[in-house]
């Protein structure tokens, strides 16, 4: 248990309100769509209680102290969120557009509601899906708002087609997936290349971007099991932290990034916290690549 005695959550930047803020971030702890193990909807809560560890600046030594952010707490969805989602991306839609929304899942589900909003508040919305798995399944797992399916719903309800979305870490596929990405022209990056050059990797995402707006959906499972256990289907093969984070890097060199969630964090089976700490060094690295100071 880490002594936080004297510390504040998000480092000390939170307290704005949501007509100023920099940045808003809240949570989804929701888990009904996991299949194999629950437990990311205790993610929200660990993280943001974990958030004082981490100091106002980032790894390249930016500091964040101008930043106001704003946490917006946790939404709702219900016990399904196929039924749940409209109402939370109506609350989402409704954030001030210059605010750069950070969102904790929940499991990747979750990032339905903040997809359909993001494509209201920013028109021309490209969705770049950081993940093992590419979640295009039309039904899979028993259902169709399984967590195999959680890209494919949330360009519909979000009404982008296939070509407004990429994914980047993969390297798990059912081969519905596969036709489902060959047969809409959709830009897929391994695991494998990633990790080869993740500059490389970033610049070609941006590239692909076309100076449009970008939200970033990070599942922790892209992560290697021994830089992130603690989720729902862990996939051997994967990531480092810090591939994953020179590939962000790259990427915020040359798009326009306009939000992120981190999905699929799950406490009960992580390992001394190890993953609810690298979705918060994600997190804090993502805000310090993305904000834009206004003047």
């Amino acid at each position: 248990m880490m002594d936080l005695t004297g510390l504040l959550p998000w480092a000390g930047l939170a307290g704005a309100s949501l007509a100023e803020a920099d940045v808003v971030i809240g949570g989804i702890p929701y888990d009904g769509s996991a299949v194999y193990r629950k437990g990311a909807a205790r993610a929200p809560g660990r993280i943001r209680g974990l958030s004082p560890v981490m100091p106002p600046v980032t790894e390249d030594g930016r500091h964040l102290g101008g930043m106001a952010v704003h946490d917006l707490g946790d939404l709702d969805v219900g016990p399904a969120i196929e039924t749940g989602w409209q109402h939370a991306a109506d609350l989402l839609a409704a954030i001030p557009d210059h605010a750069l929304l950070t969102m904790m899942g929940g499991d990747h589900c979750s990032t339905i509601p903040i997809v359909a909003a993001q494509a209201r508040r920013h028109p021309g919305l490209r969705v770049l899906w950081v993940d093992a798995h590419p979640d295009l399944c039309d039904f899979s797992r028993g259902g169709a708002w399984t967590c195999g399916c959680a890209l494919r719903r949330a360009l519909e309800v979000a009404g982008l087609a296939p070509g407004a979305a990429a994914v980047a870490g993969g390297r798990d596929y059912d081969l519905e997936e596969l036709d489902f990405i060959r047969d809409n022209g959709m830009l897929l990056i391994s695991s494998a290349e990633l990790a080869r050059d993740p500059a490389i990797a970033g610049r070609r995402v941006a590239e692909w971007t076309a100076g449009m707006p970008l939200h970033v959906s990070f599942d922790i499972d892209v992560l290697d099991p021994a830089a992130a256990p603690g989720t729902e289907i862990p996939s051997s093969g994967g990531l480092t932290t810090r591939q994953a984070l020179d590939f962000l890097a790259a990427l915020a060199a040359e798009a326009s990034l306009v939000g992120l969630d981190v999905t699929e964090v799950a406490p009960p089976v992580d390992h001394n916290d190890v993953t609810s700490l690298a979705a918060l060094k994600v997190i804090f690295e993502f805000w310090g690549r993305a904000w834009k100071p206004r003047t």
